[in-house]
């Protein structure tokens, strides 16, 4: 172990950078240059303390995928003529960080920091608390220094200017960005033992979540319900399954109030719930850049048009489809990069009843159904909520299995 540096402070130092993530606002070093986080300025360290720890990185693999990831885009960068920008260099860098990320996280002991957790988890609550009814100027911060933008210039509005539903946006400055980083705390939360506590705490979550008014989010709500009632009803007795379905129905109604300001306006998630959702402009307009990009990916099916951000930022979209972006920059080779992200932690959970397990799976299905609407993976903070989760359940597997060895 690195001199000073203890299992406590390391994973100190693993909290710090969640807790930077999605509480701390990225730095502009210049207008040429994008937005760096606080963990940025931190990965040199972290580099060192892997190097200098490596002899007891435990026998994961799940970092050599980005890891072949990265050198997979480089070589696309040069197929696709892309290497005179330097645009398409920084998906390298996100996977390189992303792996090195995995090995700095598989050495620190989790259960340090659970209690920080906690108290992230409450000072986030009551950020967004404060964003929702607009006090102490909290929205003037999120607008100008967390990417709130139009979210917080708009929040509570309709395009015109009049009074409408309200989406939480938060510190990720964006709705369904925060509902999915609502999502994975209620996936932590998730009452696999029933305490009072602990279901307090999921059903906050949830809550938050709900006041995001993410509609796919709510679809993965319902899927991870539906998942543990198919594969893991045990885990529950009947009355057990009686409150957390009657709890969560409940919180959803007290966001819809809240939400619409006791229902004056139309709820954004109730839309998905009537069909109206199918009619509305921003699906409208996905499936427009959807169709585009499936017809050029036909065109270069096997290596895409490389990482080439330009392309979006010159016509104005945005993928909002994760697995047609990674085709489309990459081809079906890199979209089997992709999704041995997410594949490789569902093998090593799948058909393990442990609450760790479930946990991973769950985080699995969060990525995997938000994908097909948004962009997770490619969203700086929920990317490293992703694999802080991950590596985790994994290092609880790994403990299990040398256990089971033993």
């Amino acid at each position: 172990m690195m001199n000073g540096l203890t299992k406590f402070n390391l994973s100190i130092l693993g909290f710090f950078l969640v807790l930077a993530a999605v509480l701390l606002p990225d730095i502009k070093l210049a207008n040429s240059m994008p937005m760096v986080q606080t963990i940025d300025f931190l990965l040199p360290l972290i580099a060192v303390i892997v190097w200098i720890n490596r002899k007891e990185l435990p026998p994961i693999y799940f970092s050599l995928i980005p890891l072949f990831f990265s050198l997979y885009i480089l070589i696309s960068i040069f197929i696709t003529k892309n290497h005179d920008d330097l645009n398409p260099y920084f998906e390298i860098y996100k996977m390189l960080k992303i792996a090195l990320l995995i090995g700095f996280f598989s050495l620190i002991n989790f259960k340090e920091i659970k209690n920080f957790i906690h108290l992230l988890f409450g000072t986030l609550v009551l950020v967004n608390l404060l964003h929702f009814f607009d006090l102490f100027n909290v929205n003037y911060y999120l607008e100008n220094y967390y990417h709130g933008g139009i979210h917080i210039k708009y929040f509570g509005l309709d395009s015109l200017g009049n009074p409408a539903v309200k989406r939480l946006a938060g510190t990720m400055g964006n709705p369904n960005i925060n509902g999915l980083l609502f999502g994975a705390f209620a996936i932590f939360y998730f009452p696999f033992n029933f305490k009072q506590n602990e279901l307090i705490l999921f059903f906050v979550a949830l809550l938050m979540a709900f006041l995001c008014q993410s509609r796919t989010l709510l679809v993965v709500i319902l899927v991870l319900l539906l998942f543990t009632l198919i594969f893991h009803h045990g885990k529950f007795k009947g009355t057990q399954w009686i409150i957390i379905l009657i709890g969560t129905s409940f919180v959803y109604f007290i966001s819809w109030m809240l939400a619409t300001s006791f229902f004056q306006y139309p709820s954004y998630n109730n839309s998905l719930l009537d069909g109206t959702a199918l009619m509305s402009g921003s699906v409208r307009s996905r499936w427009e850049s959807w169709k585009l990009l499936s017809d050029m990916i036909v065109k270069h099916p096997i290596f895409g048009f490389g990482p080439n951000k330009n392309f979006f930022y010159a016509n104005h979209i945005y993928s909002e489809n994760e697995y047609l972006l990674m085709t489309w920059r990459y081809g079906i080779v890199g979209l089997l990069f992709y999704l041995s992200i997410f594949i490789y932690p569902l093998l090593k959970f799948w058909g393990k009843a442990k609450p760790y397990a479930i946990r991973g799976i769950f985080l699995v299905l969060l990525m995997t159904i938000s994908a097909i609407t948004n962009n997770p993976l490619t969203e700086k903070n929920i990317v490293l909520i992703y694999i802080f989760g991950i590596s985790w359940s994994l290092k609880n597997h790994l403990i299990k299995e040398t256990h089971a060895k033993a």
